[in-house]
């Protein structure tokens, strides 16, 4: 490269440095050869606000590890404020102006509100040693500026309450508080409105739009009605790319995206020669059901995520959780697990109140859950992972059963589940609550990341043990797979229900599942 060449790129670096206060180029993050990053390439203007949406498994989180640094990539580079921070460490990217909010909201909760403020301002001020044997009198300079922050965030009025008294939202709030008494170049808010109700996503939505003014956020948000009303720009991710990126008029019509948020609507084609026989119409099935939850809420730490879930699950019948990212569809399989810490109200099984109970005590009962990160032991064979669950239930599928219905285990008895594929991995999960003698299964996005034709051989299997009499309860995005299994969908918002569509009118709706599910 000539001098003259050199400057030329050292001046067009120099001026897209200016523009944008964080880029990222060809990010790379495998874990034992999975890609959950794969080429990703961003660049955030400064002075506006970016997010990063995408559905499950889309590597967000992941990205945003990499972006903070505490997750090194695998190949790629990272340049923040025009200095290359691929490698520098988390700290000290914090002390250049790059500061993090989690998802869970973390304060010190025995002290009062104010001094939750003070404490980030005396470590701006005074660096690591945050100023602890400093005279009070300088101390009480701090004053000042932490009240003008709690009445910035609508928390003035507490500023003597012990931090752990305050609401959910108001937590979220005073972390807010916080990040900004580190006056941040880049404020990177992880799913800020994660766990709350609806007049608090609303009123925090507002206190955003007020404070940040010319502030330079990057967020990753699944409340789409929240990146649409704050962001300028947003960047869309599916299976660790960048499937597109645009205002939210531009992204909202984009059909790719639809596709990855909702799945292709082809459902015929996806589950190829399911019989109507194979799976019986809901009328067929008994009135009474086998399942019930009334009135359930659930808790993750103090984030209320499930608010008044009602529904019912006749024995025999496959019915969906359909919703977006954050819509609690995950939380509930859990709740009716009982793997939640905190949980309220009725969950009947068979005519037994469950809600109570632990959860080996449920397995016990006959229900399975499949989640979504796939239960199997990683360190053990396939064999080694069949052979291990315990048969809960008189009724549990034997092993020659197993590999009739899985052939692919058969074949890979001997591997181990770290060298099993993604589809082999999803099969040998759902075969492992099948020989444990479940006949209520809790599937938690069984399709999600597998190919075409894997996920043709998963839903082959769940129409099979639909025929058979088992009662299934299915989280699933891709609605195409869904529409020629399922024969009730359970809408959720907010962790709400809000609507139920019947199996036959399911099509016929397509406009209003698509109001409810897309982007």
């Amino acid at each position: 490269m000539s001098t003259a060449e050199a400057i030329a790129t050292e001046s067009a670096a120099a001026g897209a440095s200016r523009r944008y206060i964080l880029e990222a180029e060809g990010l790379v993050k495998e874990f034992r050869g999975f890609r959950a990053v794969d080429g990703v390439s961003l660049a955030v203007r400064r002075g506006s606000i970016h997010a990063l949406i995408g559905p499950n498994g889309a590597g967000k989180t992941t990205l945003f590890h990499l972006l903070t640094r505490f997750l090194d990539p695998t190949t790629g580079t990272i340049r923040f404020d025009g200095h290359d921070i691929t490698r520098t460490a988390a700290a000290e990217v914090a002390r250049q102006g790059m500061v993090r909010s989690f998802q869970i909201s973390s304060v010190f909760p025995d002290l009062p509100v104010l001094d939750n403020v003070r404490v980030a301002l005396q470590r701006k001020r005074f660096g690591d040693s945050l100023g602890f044997w400093q005279p009070a009198k300088r101390l009480d300079e701090l004053h000042a500026r932490a009240e003008e922050l709690l009445r910035a965030v609508g928390l003035a009025q507490f500023a003597a309450l012990r931090a752990g008294e305050l609401s959910y939202g108001r937590k979220r709030a005073l972390e807010l508080a916080t990040t900004l008494a580190l006056e941040p170049k880049l404020l990177l808010l992880d799913e800020p409105m994660a766990g709350m109700g609806v007049g608090d996503i609303e009123s925090t939505t507002e206190m955003l739009r007020s404070i940040l003014g010319d502030r330079t956020i990057l967020m990753v948000e699944h409340n789409l009605s929240v990146v649409a009303s704050l962001s300028d720009r947003i960047s869309v991710l599916a299976r660790g790319q960048v499937l597109a990126e645009g205002d939210y008029d531009t992204i909202s019509g984009h059909e790719g995206v639809i596709q990855a948020y909702i799945g292709s609507g082809k459902a015929r084609t996806i589950v190829p020669g399911l019989a109507a026989s194979a799976c019986p119409p809901a009328a067929d099935l008994p009135a009474t059901p086998r399942l019930k939850l009334a009135g359930v809420n659930g808790w993750y730490g103090e984030g209320h995520v499930l608010h008044g879930i009602a529904l019912d699950v006749r024995e025999g019948e496959l019915v969906t959780l359909l919703g977006r990212n954050g819509a609690g569809k995950t939380t509930t399989l859990r709740a009716i697990m009982g793997l939640l810490a905190r949980r309220s109200g009725s969950i009947v099984l068979d005519g037994r109140e469950i809600a109570g109970l632990r959860s080996r005590e449920i397995a016990r009962l006959g229900v399975g859950y499949v989640p979504e990160e796939r239960g199997i032991f990683a360190s053990l064979s396939v064999a080694e992972n069949l052979t291990l669950p315990p048969v809960v239930q008189g009724n549990g599928m034997s092993v020659e059963a197993i590999h009739g219905l899985f052939p692919a285990l058969k074949l890979r008895a001997a591997s181990q589940g770290t060298k099993l594929s993604g589809g082999e991995q999803q099969m040998l999960s759902i075969a492992r609550v099948l020989r444990a003698g479940a006949r209520l299964l809790l599937l938690d996005e069984p399709t999600e990341g597998l190919a075409p034709i894997i996920v043709e051989q998963i839903g082959k299997i769940i129409a099979y043990l639909k025929s058979q009499g088992y009662t299934i309860v299915l989280v699933e995005q891709n609605l195409g797979f869904v529409e020629a299994l399922a024969d009730r969908h359970f809408i959720l918002e907010q962790g709400r229900v809000v609507d139920q569509i019947a199996g036959e009118d399911f099509a016929a709706d397509g406009a209003q599942v698509r109001r409810y599910l897309g982007v």
